[in-house]
């Protein structure tokens, strides 16, 4: 009923039969709406909520830190009322309750301001479904390591494909590259490669590899209270502020392109924009805390990522599923491994004790054979065998070529390998590779022929001499051509054993 209209027409001298024969009725109802306030609201009929009858039992369960599932678990298998109600009724009780718990004095949040130089805050954002043009990267996730000073504001992003250890450290130290210093404090979430948890008095223990960089670098590691992401809220703010900010809206063909992009938003708010928060560029702050970081260390230009590897009983260390030798010495001992960019360097205690170019792909083996001395001297073959694999594993032309002459002169092979294996150290790679390659090229196979396109006479700071005792041995074999006997020849030698043996046989008999 529109009391509105039966007011209106009351105004304009309708009698109460009139306005209730116009709008369909009872003139007593009309006496009634007259006599009322015009803005009365009708009454709210009184139900009881079928949820309210487990009220006591909600605020039991919220204390045990139930989820809102399990609670409507529990309800529903109630021995005595069972609640038959809706999903969306059940949530909707509950969901004020849980609010108003959180509202009380101790929980009130207490915004504070870094001081020059003190905290930096570090996070991982991620984007599933990138948006990426290049077909064959469509669809595929990426992550952003960010960073953001909390006095100064500014702000380091950097794009990845993954989240590992090591991924995490570079990205850190790229940062502190980029701000020119080591802040005091660096402060996280409970990431996996930070922390591996807690200790019998809740605080945290320091994932090997993020303590020992901390430690390297002169900062303080914290971590937030577990649940409680608002303890680094200038970076969470940053997370957001990539997604709706950077990426909202735009499409890149290629990581390159998100690269040259990410530095140009970067320059915009690092350097042009004035933050929200403290109204000023934050680049204008950042000279500010730079005079209070502590200094860049050397190492932050090719830091070596630290690991504790054990040898196993093959003399070799696994590191990212690619395995490196070490001294035979060390099988079965523990040692510790610095991960370059380029390199891997193994350390027993301070000592050295091995250095491999690092590589890339999988389930390689990366071998000096010095480091097998010891076995060769009661396994000679086994010499033989590693100087191989080592020869081969040097480049494709040259795997080749090792092939072909362990077909070719396989009778030879031990002295041929050992040959080449000393001229490849006493050369150098890239001379005994050119050598090797212009070998194949002429179709000289053997160590002799290597050994002559090295002492050919070309400007060279040394020549090599190989030990007199194997070219002796080497001088005793039969010209290439000799060894290269015609297919058929062989194939008529066969023959003809093959029928002097039953001959022989026949007469024997």
């Amino acid at each position: 009923m529109d009391r509105s209209t039966i007011y209106l027409l009351h105004q304009k001298g309708w009698t109460n039969l009139e306005i209730a024969d116009f709008l369909g009725h009872h003139r007593d109802t009309i006496a009634r709406v007259l006599r009322e306030p015009l803005d009365q609201q009708p009454a709210k009929r009184r139900r009881t909520s079928s949820v309210a009858r487990f009220d006591a039992q909600i605020r039991s369960w919220l204390e045990q830190h139930l989820s809102v599932q399990r609670m409507l678990e529990l309800a529903r298998a109630d021995p005595d009322h069972p609640y038959h109600g809706k999903d969306a009724a059940f949530y909707n009780y509950v969901r004020p309750i849980k609010r108003a718990r959180k509202l009380t004095p101790d929980a009130v949040p207490i915004r504070f301001e870094g001081l020059p130089g003190e905290l930096l805050q570090i996070d991982w954002g991620e984007t599933r479904r990138f948006p990426f043009t290049r077909p064959d990267l469509i669809g595929q996730t990426r992550y952003f390591f960010a960073a953001r000073l909390k006095y100064s504001r500014f702000m380091f992003v950097r794009f990845t494909s993954e989240m590992r250890e090591e991924t995490l450290l570079r990205c850190l130290i790229a940062c502190f590259v980029q701000l020119g210093g080591i802040p005091w404090v660096v402060t996280s979430d409970n990431m996996k490669t930070i922390t591996l948890g807690r200790d019998s008095a809740n605080q945290p223990i320091w994932h090997p590899a993020w303590q020992q960089c901390a430690v390297e670098f002169g900062f303080h590691p914290t971590v937030c209270t577990p649940s409680a992401a608002n303890q680094k809220g200038a970076v969470e703010n940053l997370v957001k502020f990539v997604k709706g900010n950077f990426l909202a809206g735009r499409t890149f063909y290629d990581d390159a392109e998100l690269e040259y992009e990410r530095a140009i938003w970067l320059h915009h708010v690092n350097d042009e924009r004035p933050s929200d928060a403290t109204e000023q560029i934050p680049r204008a702050l950042l000279a500010a805390e730079q005079a209070t970081f502590g200094a860049l260390p050397a190492m932050a230009h090719d830091y070596g990522f630290f690991d504790t590897v054990k040898v196993s009983r093959e003399s070799m260390v696994a590191i990212a599923t690619n395995r490196y030798s070490v001294p035979v010495q060390f099988v079965g001992l523990s040692l510790t491994a610095r991960i370059h960019t380029s390199r891997i360097e193994l350390f027993h205690g301070p000592t050295l004790v091995a250095t491999h170019p690092r590589q890339f792909g999988r389930q390689a083996r990366v071998v000096i054979p010095e480091h097998f001395e010891a076995v060769f001297a009661r396994k000679p073959r086994a010499r033989i065998m590693v100087y191989r694999d080592w020869l081969v594993g040097l480049s494709a032309s040259a795997a080749s070529y090792i092939s072909l002459l362990c077909r070719k002169r396989y009778a030879e092979m031990d002295d041929q390998i050992a040959a080449l294996y000393m001229l490849a150290q006493q050369a150098g790679l890239d001379e005994f590779l050119a050598a090797v390659a212009l070998a194949a090229e002429q179709q000289t196979i053997g160590a002799e022929y290597v050994c002559a396109l090295l002492e050919r006479p070309r400007p060279r700071p040394a020549r090599v001499a190989l030990d007199a005792d194997l070219l002796l041995r080497l001088a005793d074999v039969p010209p290439q051509r000799a060894v290269e006997r015609d297919l058929a020849h062989y194939e008529q030698y066969v023959a003809n054993r093959e029928l002097t043996g039953a001959a022989a046989i026949g007469g024997a008999a």
